[in-house]
């Protein structure tokens, strides 16, 4: 005698053969009945957990294209949109999948339940998403945090909609880029140009030149240096450090950003680094007074 089959299971098999049933038959051909034979279930299970057939339909098409529908996430939000496009009007231009979403958003229309079930079980869910990768934009400093990320959804995934159901306009690749291109720069984050402070540049400068008496004069007679823990005080505390870990050792800086941080007259620099000691990019807290180093901490 066969074992019951975990619920888990089941419904991962009623899912499957649903998605599989709808993009074969549409809606028109999509039953309860021909569901439950496909997945070897009974109605009655399937309505334990669906309610209705427009119900059942939409959690069956979310998961045959779910893969499709995924955002990536590679840190480049410009990027992880674009892929996302692209792979979402793939999926309605190139497959059946397009065909019958286009039926559940015209039976919708007329059907209040299935319209709920869109709205709960797809468009809502999949909305989360997108805002959310918009959210993550302006997390990392990319985008602007004074937008509307639900306009923005419209204004992207909306237009896609609009040309899969009323095709009097192509739905190709080089619309779904040009919508991102035309709609991410003006969401990007204005970058704040800092100048370089003086007595960076002078600290910089002296370093890449072996000058050391200009490298002292770009620090105040009370200078602090801390490299990753080891501290140094004064023009001496100084001087030791610029023999044993800087000129001493050839070092040469290249900027490759100023930054200010939080308080005033205070720099995030980030600098490559080449010496016998030490070969690649770190960041650097300066304070600036005057026209001179009042402290420099290395991590």
């Amino acid at each position: 005698m066969r074992g019951r089959r975990p619920a888990a299971l089941v419904r991962g098999q009623v899912l499957a053969a649903a998605g599989e049933l709808l993009l074969a038959e549409g809606m028109g051909g999509f039953t309860i009945e021909k569901v439950a034979a496909r997945a070897g279930s009974s109605r009655m299970t399937i309505y334990k957990w669906w309610p209705s057939k427009g119900s059942l339909a939409l959690d069956g098409y979310a998961t045959v294209v779910r893969h499709s529908l995924e955002f990536p996430d590679t840190g480049d939000v410009e990027a992880d949109i674009v892929a996302q496009l692209l792979s979402f009007v793939r999926l309605v231009r190139d497959s059946r999948a397009g065909r019958v979403i286009g039926e559940l958003i015209g039976a919708a229309q007329t059907d209040a339940e299935l319209g709920a079930s869109f709205r709960e079980r797809y468009s809502r869910p999949r909305r989360e998403l997108a805002e959310r990768t918009l959210r993550r934009g302006v997390e990392r400093g990319e985008l602007r945090s004074d937008f509307d990320p639900q306009v923005v959804v419209d204004q992207l995934w909306g237009a896609v909609y609009h040309r899969l159901l009323v095709p009097d306009e192509p739905l190709t690749d080089e619309f779904a880029r040009a919508l991102v291109a035309n709609i991410l720069p003006g969401l990007r984050k204005e970058k704040t140009i800092v100048s370089t402070p003086a007595a960076i540049q002078a600290f910089v400068d002296a370093t890449n030149k072996a000058d050391t008496e200009a490298f002292l004069a770009a620090f105040t007679d009370d200078a602090f240096l801390d490299d990753w823990g080891r501290k140094f005080h004064g023009h001496d505390g100084v001087a030791s450090w610029n023999k044993t870990d800087n000129i001493g050792v050839q070092a040469h800086f290249e900027l490759a950003k100023v930054e200010p941080a939080g308080e005033a007259d205070t720099y995030t620099v980030t600098m490559k680094v080449r010496s016998h000691r030490f070969n690649g990019t770190g960041t650097m807290a300066i304070k600036v007074r005057g026209d001179k180093i009042a402290s420099l901490v290395i991590s």
